[in-house]
């Protein structure tokens, strides 16, 4: 883990983590254009728990925070704040990180993926499973029928999300692997954090 540095650039089709101090705020930037981001927060200061997509979804009754509300751990408590957002705001948090088996059903084999990088980047962290990360910039909303639809990331060069840790957080972000169309636009690139002192606000608390 790179704990020092302010600014941690993630190649494509590979993950980095960082630990960042409560109050400071994470900006992640997708550097080309239409690029996904799989993002986990771990506590870390207890291992044991971790940002917990359903239970986001469960307390803010969205399918995403809005500006200014929080990501919940399993506990249903804040760990991150939505602090701003630059991109057209399109984000998942449905769909769990790809990994080995889903290209391998797909025919492809040894192929680079979120659930592997995850682990990779996440070291010394030892979690009972891989939790489902939040999908930045990742276009796969419900349609009225119920399916869901995924498109090319709507991220433009220099779109960024930040975030405010509400406590000591390790963050695990991942450049999407998925090279083939839509999700990436048919290609992948790499994304920046950049980690801003511990003097921002936190957020207010999902209805």
């Amino acid at each position: 883990m790179d704990d020092a540095s302010r600014a941690i650039t993630v190649p494509p089709q590979s993950g980095r983590a960082v630990s960042v101090p409560r109050g400071a705020v994470v900006r992640v930037v997708d550097v080309a254009g239409h690029q996904v981001g799989d993002m986990w927060a771990i506590d870390a200061d207890d291992h044991h728990r971790w940002l917990s997509v359903s239970h986001t979804r469960d307390r803010c009754e969205r399918l995403f925070p809005a500006i200014g509300e929080h990501f919940r751990d399993q506990r249903g408590e804040p760990i991150l704040a939505l602090r701003a957002d630059t991109s057209p705001g399109t984000h998942d948090m449905l769909f769990p990180p790809c990994d080995q088996d889903l290209y391998e059903s797909r025919g492809v084999f040894g192929h680079p993926n979120c659930r592997d990088n995850f682990l990779a980047a996440s070291g010394v962290v030892s979690l009972p499973v891989v939790p489902d990360p939040v999908n930045l910039f990742q276009d796969s909303g419900p349609l009225a029928d119920g399916r869901l639809a995924i498109g090319v990331a709507a991220s433009r060069p220099g779109d960024a999300i930040s975030f405010v840790a509400e406590r000591n957080v390790i963050i695990v972000l991942t450049a999407c692997a998925v090279d083939y169309p839509p999700l990436n636009g048919g290609r992948c690139g790499p994304l920046r954090m950049e980690i801003e002192g511990r003097g921002a606000k936190g957020g207010r608390g999902c209805p």
